[in-house]
């Protein structure tokens, strides 16, 4: 019951969400598994699952963290066959892309100040801002130059 319940959660993604999904999974079977799978052959794998077919032990828990990495209660809401929602709201963004980064002791002294905190919420908030397009690659050239003028300061270090 649970397992079918996990295939249709993953079945039922949207392409754009699919894509991202196996991105994670990946991600997930490196760091995680040790595993180094190509992209083609995981999604052949994942398609074979949802089809069906028995996954291995390690892949299935794989599948559930990545669930977990991509949504708040992901694995619970795929195991219950909930809808499984992907990062829409700005919390869900920044806990997506922050997971893997740890802020630097020089940072971290200074997050009680609210002042800083709000400022900080702005910065996010006015970058994406800046850098937002309807078109994605457009979205993605605006994102990487602007990370490339906020690296200079850094390269000077």
């Amino acid at each position: 019951m649970f397992v079918n319940n996990v295939r249709e959660s993953i079945g039922g993604l949207e392409q754009d969400e699919l894509e991202e999904y196996l991105k994670k999974l990946r991600s997930v079977l490196k760091r995680k598994y040790q595993k180094d799978v190509k992209p083609s052959e995981l999604e052949q794998r994942v398609d074979e699952f949802v089809r069906g077919r028995d996954p291995k032990i390690d892949y299935f828990e794989s599948y559930l963290v990545t669930f977990d990495e991509l949504s708040i209660n992901g694995a619970i809401n795929a195991l219950s066959l909930e809808k499984v929602k992907m990062p829409k709201t700005w919390r869900q963004l920044l806990l997506k892309v922050t997971e893997d980064r740890t802020l630097s002791p020089e940072v971290v002294k200074h997050l009680e100040n609210e002042e800083i905190l709000t400022e900080i919420k702005a910065l996010f908030y006015y970058s994406i801002e800046y850098c937002k397009n309807e078109n994605r690659d457009q979205f993605y050239q605006n994102l990487y130059h602007f990370n490339g003028f906020l690296k200079i300061r850094s390269n000077k270090s």
